[in-house]
């Protein structure tokens, strides 16, 4: 992979609706701070990408029309379910990398506010022959995989909500996250129960807003600051959930399709201990418990050892910071999220990231998922081009 940097970030504040805004406002108020910050005016783009879910989830039909801005550009519509932000990203990269643009500018958005049939989506990812006969929703999905964690390497439910807890006190420290609450891991167990073991506030929020961001060849990267775009994969895994459970090698809570991607976005930057040479960790986990499940997907822990690892994270300075922004449980604008979590890489490898700011941030890994988790991608950006 050729080298690629994103120089320009720009987001909206995440809320559950934004009734006072089109969508048209929200992509450009989102473009115009990430060229702001790329110090490049539209004029200096060749290409737009827009990642927007379907019209099912956005509640109007062609959501991005309406917000399209640079006439006569090449723009190009993103939609692969809950990854559709990274792949948005990953879009532009080959734009880069085939040499057919020079400077990129991404925009995700999310209006899911504004429609009544975003839960009947979702209730679509699963395997519509093999799997009718299930009450699978996103919730179920979770509390079963959540529950198999339990049993076989012997988390609890004070562990799910101790990583919730954290994610909402990060984002105490993120002005644009959408729950912005003190909630201990004390309250997380108190609030109400979805379907056993998840409680409500280890579930993500549903929430809109608009992330942008400009990636460039090297040679436009000029005097800003860039992220080095390092690594990025993208790995597919099989549909109907079934046919993970019994799977030698890989079962439903071992998340083959983020550990192959992992694989290749670590070898492309040079990562052989990704425990020690990542700073940071932009999730992308919908529940507490599903941030679990990717730690030994990336590397970062053995799967028996994810207990540990969690108690650690309270005591152990020198291990990865996970979601300093929040993560999807400070807010989660579906088609965006993927994209937020690269921009929040982005900010933190620039030393741009305000009070959720990690110290010494050399690398950062940003992950998406889609589906029930049958899409994975892992971006890993860096303070320097990997040659």
């Amino acid at each position: 992979m050729k080298s690629a940097a994103i120089i320009g970030v720009g987001q909206t504040g995440y809320r559950r609706s934004h009734p006072d805004k089109s969508s048209r406002e929200l992509i450009w108020q989102a473009a115009r701070l990430a060229l702001e910050d790329a110090g490049v005016g539209i004029d200096g783009i060749d290409v737009i990408l827009a990642g927007v879910a379907p019209d099912g989830l956005s509640g109007e039909n062609s959501v991005e029309r309406t917000g399209m801005l640079g006439r006569r550009k090449p723009f190009l519509r993103v939609n692969t379910g809950g990854v559709t932000g990274s792949s948005t990203v990953f879009a532009a990269l080959s734009y880069i990398n085939s040499g057919r643009a020079k400077a990129v500018l991404v925009v995700g958005l999310e209006r899911m506010g504004q429609a009544t049939s975003s839960q009947q989506v979702f209730n679509t990812i699963f395997d519509p022959i093999y799997e009718k006969d299930f009450p699978l929703t996103t919730i179920t999905m979770a509390a079963l995989r959540a529950s198999m964690l339990m049993r076989l390497y012997g988390y609890t439910e004070r562990h799910w909500a101790e990583i919730a807890s954290r994610s909402f006190r990060n984002a105490l420290r993120n002005p644009l996250a959408h729950l912005r609450k003190d909630i201990s891991p004390e309250d997380v167990l108190a609030s109400q129960l979805l379907a056993w073991p998840i409680h409500r506030f280890e579930a993500c929020p549903m929430s809109e807003g608009a992330c942008a961001m400009v990636i460039v060849a090297p040679e436009h990267v000029g005097d800003r600051r860039p992220a080095w775009v390092q690594g990025a994969a993208s790995i597919t895994d099989s549909y109907a959930m079934g046919d993970r459970i019994h799977r030698p090698g890989a079962t439903l809570v071992d998340l083959l399709s983020l550990r192959l991607a992992a694989g290749k976005a670590y070898g492309q930057a040079g990562i052989t201990r990704p425990r020690d040479e990542l700073r940071v960790a932009e999730l992308y986990s919908a529940f507490s418990s599903a941030e679990a499940m990717a730690y030994p997907a990336l590397g970062f822990c053995a799967p028996e050892d994810g207990p540990a690892f969690v108690e650690a994270q309270f005591t152990d300075s020198r291990l990865p910071v996970f979601n300093p922004s929040g993560g999807p449980q400070g807010a989660n604008p579906v088609s965006a999220t993927a994209m937020v979590r690269i921009a929040e890489c982005a900010l933190q490898v620039r030393g741009l990231a305000g009070e959720r700011q990690v110290a010494d941030v050399e690398r950062a890994v940003a992950t998406g998922q889609g589906g029930a988790t049958q899409f994975s991608t892992v971006c890993v950006l860096g303070r320097r081009p990997v040659h």
